[in-house]
């Protein structure tokens, strides 16, 4: 018989929004290991399947009504602890959360260990390469044409990522507060959106604007109207973003939802270490 979600991400049924980050933060941590060892390989490929799975998952799981209605599907409802008592939570829930962010901060640290590939402790859990960038030409969304290669010098952080999805929308505000901090003459930052794939015409460059507009983006948005870029830099889940050296080599790859430290952590690493 198939888990059902609670199973999947090892959470009781009446778990609170925390520990249904740490469950999913845990699973996904051992699937992100196998990513970093094998980033194009099969087992690379099912790993990413298997993340996008879980964020799924974890969404229906923190939205109230989706929630309900898969609770239904199961023949019971648990109601979520009141928000006034979520903060304390049960001991089982706390002891969750501990032991969920434990594994995912072992199996990371095993991953760096075996692979050597970072010296500090607290870099983010991205995969580090070293290979030329795909070069691209991409509409903005106020109409001009951003060359890919005219960046060449700076360090540019390529960020991947659509309005449906609820992760981008996690992210957006911490990859903003990052290129306020972190924006000059050395840096820049490209949003590149899935324009195959939001709603076609007037409506889904509305549907852009808006969202870029909600969440104060001052940074370079571009279409890729086609999908062509998508398929270049072989986009699977998103968010997913692109660390680029100065001289236009791609460095680090992070899959998932980043934290405004993150990205500043990774561009202090390539201003450190050009």
């Amino acid at each position: 018989m198939s888990q059902n979600y609670y199973e999947r991400l090892g959470i009781p049924m009446d778990a609170d929004d925390a520990t249904i980050r740490a469950g999913c933060d845990a699973v996904t941590a051992r699937y992100r290991a196998d990513w970093l060892n094998d980033p194009g390989g099969t087992v690379g490929l099912s790993a990413t399947t298997r993340i996008r799975e879980l964020e799924a998952v974890r969404d229906v799981l923190l939205d109230i009504v989706q929630r309900t209605e898969y609770d239904r599907t199961l023949g019971v409802r648990i109601q979520p602890l009141p928000t006034s008592s979520r903060r304390g939570g049960a001991n089982r829930e706390v002891w969750m959360v501990v032991l969920g962010g434990f594994i995912g901060l072992v199996v990371v640290a095993i991953v760096w260990m075996v692979s050597a590939r970072f010296a500090e402790p607290l870099m983010p859990a991205a995969a580090e390469t070293n290979r030329p960038a795909p070069d691209f030409s991409l509409s903005t969304i106020d109409g001009k044409i951003l060359h890919l290669n005219d960046l060449r010098g700076k360090i540019v952080v390529v960020n991947f990522w659509g309005t449906w999805c609820v992760p981008c929308k996690e992210e957006t505000p911490a990859l903003q507060a990052a290129y306020e901090q972190l924006k000059g003459p050395d840096v820049e930052f490209v949003g590149i959106n899935l324009r195959n794939q939001e709603e076609l015409g007037a409506p889904g460059d509305a549907a852009v604007k808006s969202f870029v507009d909600e969440y104060g983006v001052t940074y370079p948005i571009v279409y890729d109207s086609e999908g062509d870029v998508s398929r270049l830099y072989q986009i699977s889940p998103i968010p997913v973003s692109y660390f680029l050296d100065a001289q236009g080599n791609i460095r680090y790859v992070y899959v998932g939802t980043l934290t405004t430290a993150d990205v500043v952590a990774l561009v202090q690493r390539l201003r450190d270490t050009p």
